[in-house]
Protein backbone atom coordinates (compact mmCIF):
# COMPACT_ATOMS: atom_id res chain seq x y z
CA UNK A 1 0.00 0.00 0.00
CA UNK A 2 1.39 3.39 -1.02
CA UNK A 3 1.71 6.19 1.52
CA UNK A 4 0.48 9.63 0.46
CA UNK A 5 2.36 11.72 -0.49
CA UNK A 6 4.15 9.12 -2.57
CA UNK A 7 7.26 11.30 -2.83
CA UNK A 8 8.77 14.06 -0.69
CA UNK A 9 11.11 16.32 -2.67
CA UNK A 10 13.58 18.21 -0.48
CA UNK A 11 15.40 21.33 -1.53
CA UNK A 12 19.01 21.23 -0.33
CA UNK A 13 20.35 24.67 0.66
CA UNK A 14 18.39 25.95 3.65
CA UNK A 15 16.38 22.74 4.02
CA UNK A 16 18.87 19.88 4.33
CA UNK A 17 22.05 21.86 4.93
CA UNK A 18 22.47 25.29 6.48
CA UNK A 19 24.43 26.64 3.53
CA UNK A 20 22.57 29.77 2.44
CA UNK A 21 24.63 32.05 4.72
CA UNK A 22 27.90 30.53 3.52
CA UNK A 23 26.87 30.77 -0.13
CA UNK A 24 25.72 34.38 0.33
CA UNK A 25 29.11 35.28 1.78
CA UNK A 26 30.93 33.79 -1.22
CA UNK A 27 28.62 35.59 -3.67
CA UNK A 28 29.16 38.87 -1.80
CA UNK A 29 32.94 38.43 -1.93
CA UNK A 30 32.88 37.53 -5.61
CA UNK A 31 30.68 40.51 -6.49
CA UNK A 32 33.10 42.77 -4.60
CA UNK A 33 35.89 41.55 -6.89
CA UNK A 34 33.94 43.25 -9.70
CA UNK A 35 33.20 46.43 -7.70
CA UNK A 36 29.63 45.46 -6.85
CA UNK A 37 29.05 45.99 -3.14
CA UNK A 38 26.32 43.90 -1.53
CA UNK A 39 26.69 42.50 1.96
CA UNK A 40 25.99 38.79 2.60
CA UNK A 41 22.68 39.39 4.39
CA UNK A 42 21.38 41.44 1.47
CA UNK A 43 22.52 38.72 -0.92
CA UNK A 44 20.59 36.16 1.12
CA UNK A 45 17.51 38.39 1.31
CA UNK A 46 17.43 39.22 -2.40
CA UNK A 47 18.76 36.08 -4.06
CA UNK A 48 17.97 33.07 -1.86
CA UNK A 49 17.03 30.23 -4.18
CA UNK A 50 18.54 31.87 -7.28
CA UNK A 51 21.12 30.06 -9.36
CA UNK A 52 24.47 31.81 -9.63
CA UNK A 53 23.81 32.24 -13.36
CA UNK A 54 20.57 34.08 -12.52
CA UNK A 55 22.46 36.36 -10.13
CA UNK A 56 24.98 37.13 -12.89
CA UNK A 57 22.21 37.86 -15.39
CA UNK A 58 20.51 40.20 -12.90
CA UNK A 59 23.60 42.33 -12.33
CA UNK A 60 24.50 42.35 -16.00
CA UNK A 61 21.10 43.97 -16.62
CA UNK A 62 21.16 46.54 -13.80
CA UNK A 63 24.88 47.30 -13.44
CA UNK A 64 27.47 48.95 -15.64
CA UNK A 65 29.90 46.24 -14.53
CA UNK A 66 29.53 43.06 -16.55
CA UNK A 67 30.13 39.84 -14.66
CA UNK A 68 32.04 37.12 -16.55
CA UNK A 69 30.41 34.10 -18.17
CA UNK A 70 32.14 31.83 -15.65
CA UNK A 71 30.78 33.77 -12.63
CA UNK A 72 28.79 30.71 -11.51
CA UNK A 73 31.85 28.48 -11.70
CA UNK A 74 33.88 31.00 -9.66
CA UNK A 75 31.22 31.11 -6.95
CA UNK A 76 30.82 27.34 -6.99
CA UNK A 77 34.56 26.74 -6.52
CA UNK A 78 34.65 29.20 -3.63
CA UNK A 79 31.58 27.67 -2.01
CA UNK A 80 32.84 24.09 -2.30
CA UNK A 81 36.21 25.12 -0.85
CA UNK A 82 34.48 26.72 2.13
CA UNK A 83 32.17 23.76 2.71
CA UNK A 84 34.92 21.56 4.11
CA UNK A 85 34.55 21.67 7.88
CA UNK A 86 32.20 24.67 7.81
CA UNK A 87 28.95 23.19 6.54
CA UNK A 88 26.34 21.78 8.91
CA UNK A 89 23.05 20.02 8.44
CA UNK A 90 19.81 21.58 9.60
CA UNK A 91 18.99 20.46 13.16
CA UNK A 92 17.25 17.07 13.35
CA UNK A 93 17.33 16.45 9.59
CA UNK A 94 19.23 13.16 9.90
CA UNK A 95 16.85 11.90 12.55
CA UNK A 96 13.90 12.97 10.40
CA UNK A 97 15.20 11.23 7.29
CA UNK A 98 15.95 8.08 9.27
CA UNK A 99 12.32 7.63 10.27
CA UNK A 100 10.55 9.16 7.26
CA UNK A 101 7.93 6.73 5.98
CA UNK A 102 7.69 8.32 2.53
CA UNK A 103 10.05 7.89 -0.45
CA UNK A 104 12.16 11.03 -0.85
CA UNK A 105 14.73 12.72 -3.07
CA UNK A 106 16.49 16.08 -3.38
CA UNK A 107 16.01 18.69 -6.13
CA UNK A 108 18.36 21.67 -5.86
CA UNK A 109 19.13 24.79 -7.86
CA UNK A 110 22.78 24.11 -7.05
CA UNK A 111 24.95 22.57 -9.73
CA UNK A 112 25.73 18.87 -9.46
CA UNK A 113 29.25 19.25 -8.02
CA UNK A 114 28.07 21.60 -5.29
CA UNK A 115 25.05 19.44 -4.45
CA UNK A 116 27.22 16.33 -4.20
CA UNK A 117 29.74 18.15 -2.04
CA UNK A 118 27.07 19.46 0.33
CA UNK A 119 25.46 16.06 0.80
CA UNK A 120 28.64 14.01 1.05
CA UNK A 121 30.54 16.37 3.37
CA UNK A 122 27.67 16.50 5.85
CA UNK A 123 26.98 12.78 5.93
CA UNK A 124 23.65 13.15 4.13
CA UNK A 125 24.89 11.31 1.08
CA UNK A 126 23.84 7.97 2.57
CA UNK A 127 20.22 9.14 2.50
CA UNK A 128 20.42 10.39 -1.08
CA UNK A 129 22.10 7.98 -3.51
CA UNK A 130 23.05 9.45 -6.87
CA UNK A 131 19.81 8.34 -8.51
CA UNK A 132 17.84 10.45 -6.03
CA UNK A 133 19.82 13.67 -6.55
CA UNK A 134 18.54 16.22 -9.07
CA UNK A 135 20.38 19.47 -9.74
CA UNK A 136 20.03 22.55 -11.92
CA UNK A 137 22.80 21.12 -14.13
CA UNK A 138 20.30 18.50 -15.29
CA UNK A 139 17.65 20.85 -16.72
CA UNK A 140 17.59 23.77 -19.14
CA UNK A 141 15.45 25.95 -16.89
CA UNK A 142 16.00 25.78 -13.09
CA UNK A 143 13.55 26.96 -10.42
CA UNK A 144 11.26 28.93 -10.54
CA UNK A 145 10.57 27.04 -13.77
CA UNK A 146 8.83 23.69 -13.16
CA UNK A 147 11.44 21.60 -15.01
CA UNK A 148 13.52 20.41 -12.05
CA UNK A 149 10.62 19.29 -9.88
CA UNK A 150 8.89 17.63 -12.82
CA UNK A 151 12.06 15.77 -13.74
CA UNK A 152 12.38 14.54 -10.15
CA UNK A 153 8.83 13.19 -10.29
CA UNK A 154 9.42 11.56 -13.66
CA UNK A 155 12.66 9.89 -12.58
CA UNK A 156 11.09 8.73 -9.31
CA UNK A 157 8.03 7.47 -11.23
CA UNK A 158 5.52 9.53 -9.26
CA UNK A 159 2.81 11.81 -10.65
CA UNK A 160 3.28 15.48 -9.64
CA UNK A 161 -0.07 15.56 -7.85
CA UNK A 162 1.11 12.65 -5.67
CA UNK A 163 4.29 14.46 -4.54
CA UNK A 164 5.07 17.16 -2.00
CA UNK A 165 7.98 19.61 -1.91
CA UNK A 166 9.88 21.15 1.02
CA UNK A 167 11.27 24.60 0.11
CA UNK A 168 12.67 27.58 2.01
CA UNK A 169 12.58 30.28 -0.68
CA UNK A 170 9.98 32.04 -2.80
CA UNK A 171 11.91 30.84 -5.87
CA UNK A 172 11.55 27.22 -4.79
CA UNK A 173 7.90 27.53 -3.77
CA UNK A 174 7.10 29.18 -7.09
CA UNK A 175 8.87 26.37 -8.94
CA UNK A 176 6.78 23.81 -7.09
CA UNK A 177 3.52 25.59 -7.79
CA UNK A 178 4.46 25.97 -11.46
CA UNK A 179 4.94 22.20 -11.54
CA UNK A 180 1.52 21.60 -9.99
CA UNK A 181 3.01 20.12 -6.82
CA UNK A 182 2.01 21.01 -3.26
CA UNK A 183 4.72 22.85 -1.31
CA UNK A 184 5.48 22.97 2.39
CA UNK A 185 7.54 26.02 3.41
CA UNK A 186 10.48 25.68 5.80
CA UNK A 187 11.79 28.67 7.78
CA UNK A 188 14.23 27.04 10.20
CA UNK A 189 17.53 27.91 8.50
CA UNK A 190 20.11 30.28 9.97
CA UNK A 191 19.94 32.85 7.17
CA UNK A 192 16.26 33.61 7.85
CA UNK A 193 16.23 36.70 10.06
CA UNK A 194 12.47 36.91 10.66
CA UNK A 195 10.61 33.60 10.44
CA UNK A 196 7.20 35.27 10.47
CA UNK A 197 8.05 37.57 7.57
CA UNK A 198 9.61 34.76 5.53
CA UNK A 199 6.72 32.47 6.35
CA UNK A 200 4.24 35.01 5.00
CA UNK A 201 6.28 35.36 1.82
CA UNK A 202 6.26 31.60 1.30
CA UNK A 203 2.52 31.40 1.93
CA UNK A 204 1.89 34.26 -0.49
CA UNK A 205 3.99 32.42 -3.08
CA UNK A 206 1.77 29.37 -2.70
CA UNK A 207 3.01 27.20 0.17
CA UNK A 208 0.07 25.48 1.86
CA UNK A 209 1.72 25.62 5.31
CA UNK A 210 5.00 26.66 6.97
CA UNK A 211 7.13 25.08 9.71
CA UNK A 212 10.49 25.77 11.37
CA UNK A 213 11.57 22.50 13.02
CA UNK A 214 12.26 19.27 11.15
CA UNK A 215 10.86 17.28 14.07
CA UNK A 216 7.46 18.60 12.96
CA UNK A 217 7.68 17.16 9.46
CA UNK A 218 6.19 13.70 10.03
CA UNK A 219 3.12 15.16 11.71
CA UNK A 220 2.71 17.81 9.01
CA UNK A 221 2.82 15.11 6.33
CA UNK A 222 0.12 13.17 8.18
CA UNK A 223 -1.99 16.32 8.44
CA UNK A 224 -1.51 16.98 4.72
CA UNK A 225 -2.51 13.43 3.79
CA UNK A 226 -5.64 13.68 5.93
CA UNK A 227 -6.74 17.04 4.51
Amino acid sequence: MKTFPELVIFDCDGVLVDSEALAARIVSQTLADYDIELNPQDVANQFAGYTDDAIRDHFNKVSDTKLPEDFAQIVERGTIDQMAGALETLPYIKETLSILEHPFCVASNSRTDRLDSALDKTGLGRFFPKERRFSSSMVEHPKPAPDLHLMACEMMKVKPEQALIIEDTVTGVTGGKNAGIAVLGFVGAEHIVDKNVQGRKLMEAGAYAVFDDMRQLSMMLKDYAAA
